[in-house]
């Protein structure tokens, strides 16, 4: 599996998207039209930075997908309680 090397975050987490698609996804969900994605709405990924939606939108072209995304209120990430754990790795790398 690739992992992405980006500074950006959204560049790095439509590239995290997209490796899970070719990687996991298509073979588990072959007639799969659409991909519904969550998001924290606060940094890159947020609800209004073009980053983001160009990006979704060259790998929606790219697979053929319909994409939609599901912004959560800045800040609700951390009640996360999967990504809470991984703060501490996601430090360190």
């Amino acid at each position: 599996m690739v992992r992405g090397v980006d500074h950006d975050t959204a560049a790095f987490a439509v590239n995290t998207i997209r490796s899970w698609w070719y990687n996991v996804g298509r073979s588990r969900y072959p007639h799969a039209r659409r991909l519904l994605t969550t998001a924290d709405c606060g940094g890159s990924n947020g609800n209004r930075l073009w980053v983001w939606k160009t990006r979704l939108a060259e790998l929606a072209a790219e697979t053929g997908l319909e994409m939609t995304v599901c912004h959560c209120p800045p800040g609700t990430s951390k009640w996360n309680k999967v990504e809470h754990r991984l703060f501490s790795f996601i430090s360190v790398n």
